[in-house]
């Protein structure tokens, strides 16, 4: 056998349409050097060296506002919104002993133990970092590999190991690590700035070093979506997004070289045409997923790619309908799935309408009142939006909206935000129609922040009723942008 050992990264998901596997891959240890705790702003390392070195001498915010030439709202604003509430400085704005430490915790580095992975079918790298891993053991360690998951419903759940039959280890040289250390620092960044919530830390390493340590065989529990009715769609084992593309390219390459996980995977999805292979049963329903989607969604073609998160939208509506009970992790499966599409649309809109004048948005190094301030003015010129309105436009960090701008990865709001300031430029909007419909923009909101908690959060239990209001959206949003 080529491992008794099962580790995972995060937890099953309760979906019922799901196919655990068990993935043999190979296990390195590396140190990545990273700094201490939060790391301080330009401003708030100046300012706060500044109170230290002068010791017991009480300085105003004036006093520093004119030795550092900026402006004494700013240096107001750091202090009492920043500094204080951190703990940095008491509340006569003396430095203190968190204060101290975390001035000091940008000189002194600490090393981080983590995992990266080998994939023992193809040979490929996992792009991912594994910072927190935990073994589990199976509860039938037989040819029926079976695992008891949930605790509380008692559920066991049944996993199809692949088996490992040509790659051999390598050991990664310092080129392949920095490599993975810069994928899943991107990775990280993409997945901090799809929400206006920190959900995952920053890794702040330059570099990573590979242990002594000799690799180690394991199975990596996997989960793979089977909603869809007609593949794979692999959950990102890392949790940094809901989908994890790079798992479903490893995959299609392992099917090439395993001849058992080709059939398994041709047989897992009902299909008269028995001797089709898994690329042909996909390509099949491809074609079937572009005929129903485009017979409610006429002009769905005009958006690359659009098709197939329709059909999965379609289908489970179609599930939500049927069910008695509620689905929690489809439910925030489909959540995500409506934010992903207007997410969609939205990137599309924004490369076909770019906002003209990047030189109009407030610029990063001002605090966030004033460019939240120079933003609402911009919105207001706008002249199709209530107060109200602007204030949900404006529930995003201001610096997302300017990385939007320039096509960066960014959340909903930012790309909403984005396009109804570019409105200003063209007289004839596509996405005029939300503006008219207050309902509708109020509901397309109410979808950006749920998404959210859909997309990372873990405690929120969404019904159906959510989750089909929430397609209802999406379609009332279609039916408008696809008009003729």
């Amino acid at each position: 056998m080529f491992s008794n050992t099962y580790i995972k990264i995060t937890d099953f998901p309760k979906n019922r349409e799901v196919q655990l596997f068990a993935w043999p891959i190979y296990s390195w240890e590396v140190y990545l050097s990273s700094h201490k705790g939060r790391e301080l702003n330009l401003f708030e390392k100046t300012i706060l060296e500044l109170i230290r070195v002068t010791g017991d001498r009480e300085l105003s915010s004036s006093q520093i506002a004119e030795w550092l030439s900026l402006e004494k709202e700013m240096v107001l604003y750091i202090l009492t919104a920043t500094m204080q509430p951190n703990g940095w400085l008491d509340k006569n704005f003396k430095i203190t002993e968190e204060g101290r430490k975390i001035l000091d915790s940008e000189t002194e580095p600490e090393m981080t133990t983590a995992l990266v992975f080998q994939c023992a079918l193809t040979g490929q790298w996992f792009p991912r970092i594994a910072y927190e891993s935990s073994e589990i053991k199976p509860e039938n360690d037989t040819g029926k590999l079976t695992f008891k998951l949930d605790r509380a419903t008692d559920k066991r759940v049944r996993a199809y190991r692949a088996k490992k039959q040509i790659h051999e280890v390598n050991r990664p040289n310092a080129a392949e690590l920095n490599e993975l250390l810069s994928k899943d620092k991107e990775a990280r960044w993409i997945a901090n700035n799809i929400s206006d919530e920190r959900y995952h830390m920053p890794i702040k390493a330059e570099k990573m070093i590979l242990s002594d340590k000799e690799a180690k065989q394991s199975y990596l529990l996997l989960w793979a979506d089977m909603s869809s009715g007609f593949k794979f769609d692999f959950i990102d084992p890392f949790a940094l997004s809901n989908k994890a593309p790079w798992m479903n390219e490893l995959f299609d390459q392992a099917r090439s070289v395993n001849d058992k996980l080709e059939q398994f995977s041709a047989r897992s999805f009902n299909t008269e045409e028995k001797e089709l292979s898994y690329s042909e049963t996909i390509e099949l329903m491809k074609e079937t997923a572009r005929f129903e989607v485009l017979t409610k969604h006429p002009n769905a073609e005009r958006y690359e790619g659009l098709i197939e998160p329709l059909f999965e939208l379609m289908n489970g509506k179609e599930k939500l309908n049927r069910e008695k009970f509620a689905d929690y992790s489809l439910n925030r499966f489909l959540i995500n799935g409506c934010g992903s599409v207007l997410e969609f649309v939205c990137k599309a809109t924004i490369n076909t309408y770019p906002l003209v004048r990047l030189d109009v948005l407030p610029e990063n190094r001002l605090p966030n009142f004033k460019q939240k301030r120079e933003l609402e003015w911009l919105l207001k010129k706008v002249e199709k939006f209530s107060k109200s309105q602007i204030d949900s436009i404006l529930s995003v960090q201001p610096g997302k909206i300017y990385q939007t701008a320039i096509g960066r990865n960014s959340s909903l709001r930012s790309l909403l935000a984005t396009i109804f300031i570019s409105m200003r430029d063209y007289p004839h909007h596509p996405f005029e129609f939300i503006t008219r419909d207050g309902l509708l923009f109020e509901n397309v909101y109410e979808l950006s922040h749920d998404r959210d908690e859909a997309s990372h959060g873990n405690s929120t239990k969404f019904t159906n009723e959510q989750a089909l209001h929430y397609i209802d959206v999406v379609d009332k949003f279609l039916e408008n942008i696809l008009v003729d």
